[in-house]
């Protein structure tokens, strides 16, 4: 009995980037097996044989995007080195917002994922650090940028909400004295320094342990 050749448009490379231009057109939400199978003319049955499950997808879509990380290999200093490369992880989550949703959700285990631990694992221990510190630290660092950039892209209100929530601290001042005097600062402070600012000051406080 003859068995059903695949076509030869499938391959897995080919459902990544079908998943990801669905993705940055409409969103992850809108990523499934049925939606694919639809665009490549097949059923979602024959999509797993290039791919298990959505979750593989997912992780798939994220090391893709990873790949665009900037390991900084010619700044020599490790300290900078390091700000460079989780800069440009923070840079990357802003961009590719699946990125961060995937990595908060689920395991990467993939290629792309791999080399950021490898590059930043060997500056740490070539550096001075012990196997542990060095993993807590990449893990610190790591956890810290996703935290925040998630967290940034959760305070971003209208022009409208952010006057309105101005004016309520303002008035609130006998009940929250020290919020509603920094208020101004508390609901507009600047991101994009205070993330490069937080990660300098998490680099530097390990600094003397080495």
């Amino acid at each position: 009995m003859s068995t059903r050749a695949r076509p030869a448009a499938l391959s897995t490379a080919a459902i990544v980037e079908a998943a990801t231009r669905i993705t940055e057109a409409e969103g992850f939400e809108a990523v499934s097996m049925r939606r694919l199978a639809d665009e490549f003319g097949v059923t979602a049955m024959a999509l797993y044989g290039y791919v298990e499950t959505k979750h593989r997808l997912l992780e798939l879509i994220a090391d893709q995007y990873l790949t665009e990380l900037d390991l900084a290999p010619r700044v020599r200093r490790w300290d900078r080195r390091l700000q460079r490369i989780f800069t440009s992880f923070h840079e990357l989550l802003v961009a590719r917002p699946i990125l961060a949703h995937v990595l908060v959700e689920q395991t990467v285990d993939a290629p792309a994922t791999h080399r950021m631990a490898e590059v930043v694992l060997g500056i740490l221990r070539e550096h001075g650090f012990k196997d542990r510190e060095a993993v807590e630290i990449f893990s610190v660092l790591a956890s810290y940028t996703i935290g925040f950039t998630l967290s940034q892209r959760a305070r971003e209100p209208s022009e409208s909400e952010a006057r309105g929530r101005l004016d309520r601290l303002r008035g609130q001042a006998s009940d929250y004295p020290n919020l509603s005097a920094v208020a101004e600062h508390y609901l507009n402070w600047p991101r994009s320094h205070a993330f490069e600012h937080g990660l300098e000051h998490l680099i530097r406080a390990y600094g003397p342990r080495a």
